[in-house]
């Protein structure tokens, strides 16, 4: 179990990912919580790994919570060092769909003297409602002597003066003069879930739940022009939400009605209101009491729409709200304190506050929207030298990308980019899972939280079949939209060098072949359904100088690269008319890890080769890569891209 949070610490200018645990050392209450950025930078990126994910974090966790080490010393954050936590979501960009399910407890209908609804009642509220576990809610309203007026402009004698829905409102800053509490348990989505998914299997899509405190503003809701939902839902500030996502883990066990239930079977959930120094318990039920289990939720919704990761669904209140206490009404007033709590997440704890200048959702207390990155240092290993990380135009914002060999060399500046160009989510794949997870790390410190993307990485044998369309099945369940939109390989390896043919062995030139090859093949053939299905799609094949012209010394490696020259003409050729462009590019030597495993005298040989007389740069293929993955380069397929500092010219 992880309870996933969002925290600002004292000496952090963006977000940080960390799990909330008990003090090690047991001597205050106060929680700590552990740095998860080295597994994701945000929760909607972290419950899309799933078990990869959380096994993880629970070793990070081991070693923050063991006697004090530097390691522990480096992941550990103190209650100190904590500056403010915020919603473990930032609604502005993790929140595609803020769905909320009414009349839902059996409880909350028999109040109303309401039948239990037979299918669930859905409306929304937007990612911008969100504010954090103990940031104030505004309630622009009048004095507490005066309502806000629902309509009847100038002809209306009776409307108060602050009418909220007449041309007044453009002179005064009033909203609502009823406004209401509701706690609620929430649902965050952990990847796409396929329409039509049945209530059996929808638990598998339930990353975890969250305390979301729906605010209402009961007036416009239910009143004004035959009721604004809109308007009375989707206030700024009017969804609170943590302190925590509480992984699904916890909550399901072996049990076969848990796991029907989604684990929210029997959890407490309350509200309390303070006002005047005064606590009233003003809601109080239990999960058992849910008209539709999370479950049947997940799998309604599925019917309709496509949910994503970072999806929120809150799932309906308890008996007890504001509108219909007795005898009289209750609604929120300045300096009141709501509490929500569910049992197995934690309470958020907010403020009503008559007004927020100026303020939109969640304050923005950090960077982390600023999508162009002005500078990146040291992104990539040492031999390879750093990315410019200028600012770049947005050529491939909201696209989803894999990158074989990832975790270094081409790869790994090539993902760089792409994240830079606006790529929601790079995976990388590569053979080692601990440099995968190194590269995912550094990427994410250094690329993603500046640019609001994601990176993930899964160890791959490009040469095992199965193995590729396996994951390349995965990748597309955690894709945010569901799509593959770029497919770039880089995997590769040289194989033996200074050898004449008579002298090369067979067993090295089928490995050559085997990876460069086979490896192109199969990444191909796993990413082209998707792609035909969505009708578009970018693959870029990483060839070399040597395919083209062949170098003496390296029979296997000149054979392979010549045969992906080949291939991709062919791939580029067959899916001309879907959508689909594949191209390759040609570098000479370049200066990556790769290559500074050759021996001096072959790297010499190249480069005595080419008239600038020197290897190329990381940075000027990614930047090429990122031109033939936009929609830019859109009447090119098939095509061999030359990047050999003018060695090759045709």
């Amino acid at each position: 179990m992880v309870m996933l949070a969002r925290i600002l610490t004292t000496t952090s200018t963006t977000p940080i990912l960390a799990a909330q645990i008990p003090s090690p050392t047991n001597d205050d209450d106060a929680a700590c919580y552990v740095n998860l950025t080295s597994i994701a930078s945000t929760a909607s990126s972290f419950l899309s790994q799933g078990q990869h994910a959380l096994t993880a974090a629970s070793s990070l966790i081991a070693t923050a919570s063991a006697p004090a080490t530097p390691l522990q010393r480096s992941l550990l954050i103190p209650p100190a060092s904590v500056a403010s936590v915020l919603s473990p979501l930032d609604g502005r960009t993790e929140v595609n769909k803020f769905i909320c399910i009414g009349m839902n407890y059996v409880d909350h209908c028999l109040e109303q003297n309401v039948e239990v609804p037979t299918v669930p009642l859905v409306f929304s509220k937007f990612g911008s409602c969100i504010v954090g576990p103990s940031d104030p809610i505004p309630r622009y309203g009048p004095d507490h002597n005066n309502n806000v007026g629902i309509g009847g402009g100038d002809d209306d004698d009776d409307a108060p003066t602050h009418a909220a829905t007449t041309k007044e409102i453009q002179q005064s800053k009033t909203v609502t003069s009823k406004l209401d509490y509701e706690v609620e348990l929430g649902i965050v989505i952990s990847s796409t879930v396929p329409r039509f998914t049945s209530p059996s299997e929808a638990i598998q899509y339930i990353g975890g739940y969250t305390v979301v405190h729906d605010v209402s503003a009961r007036d416009l809701q239910l009143e004004c022009n035959g009721g604004q939902w809109l308007l009375g839902k989707c206030g700024d500030g009017y969804a609170p939400l943590g302190p925590v996502i509480t992984t699904l883990d916890e909550f399901v066990t072996d049990d076969s009605s848990s796991k029907e239930y989604g684990g929210a079977d029997n959890l407490q959930i309350s509200c309390r209101l303070t006002r005047n120094n005064e606590t009233t318990t003003v809601q109080s039920s239990t999960t058992k009491n849910l008209v539709f289990t999370t479950p049947e939720i997940v799998s309604y919704l599925s019917k309709f729409v496509t949910l994503h990761a970072g999806d929120v669904i809150a799932t309906g209140t308890p008996p007890g709200v504001g509108c219909f206490r007795k005898p009289e009404p209750l609604w929120l007033m300045d300096g009141d304190l709501v509490e929500c709590e569910i049992e197995g997440i934690g309470v958020i704890r907010n403020e009503v506050v008559s007004c927020l200048e100026g303020e939109g959702g969640e304050e923005d207390k950090s960077s982390s929207s600023d999508v162009n990155a002005t500078s990146v240092m040291e992104i990539v290993p040492s031999e390879i030298g750093p990315l410019s990380g200028t600012t770049r135009e947005q050529r491939l914002k909201g696209s989803v990308a894999i990158v074989t060999g990832g975790a270094r060399g081409l790869g790994y500046g090539i993902a760089s980019n792409l994240a830079v160009e606006g790529a929601a989510l790079v995976v990388l794949l590569d053979i080692n899972q601990s440099e995968i997870d190194e590269a995912v790390a550094q990427l994410t410190e250094e690329i993603g939280v500046k640019n609001n993307a994601k990176f993930v990485g899964f160890a791959c044998d490009v040469t095992n079949t199965e193995q590729v369309a396996s994951t390349v099945r995965h990748i597309a369940t955690i894709s945010p939209t569901g799509r593959i939109d770029i497919l770039v390989q880089s995997a590769g390896v040289v194989g033996q060098t200074n050898l004449k043919t008579h002298e090369v062995q067979p067993s090295n030139f089928d490995l050559v072949m085997s990876v460069n090859v086979k490896g192109i093949f199969n990444g191909c053939q796993a990413v082209i359904p998707y792609m035909l299905k969505q009708k578009y799609g970018r693959i870029i094949n990483i060839a070399s100088i040597a395919g083209k012209e062949g170098n003496a010394g390296m029979l296997a490696y000149s054979t392979s690269k010549a045969a992906v020259i080949g291939l991709t003409k062919t791939i580029g050729k067959e899916y001309a008319f879907d959508g689909i462009t594949c191209n390759a590019i040609a570098p000479a030597v370049v200066r990556t890890k790769m290559v500074a495993d050759m021996p001096e005298a072959q790297v010499t040989y190249m480069t005595d080769k080419i008239p600038m007389k020197r290897c190329g740069k990381v940075e000027e293929i990614a930047a090429l890569a990122c031109y033939i993955a936009s929609e830019d380069a859109g009447f090119t397929t098939g095509f061999c891209w030359d990047a050999t500092g003018g060695r090759s010219v045709y």
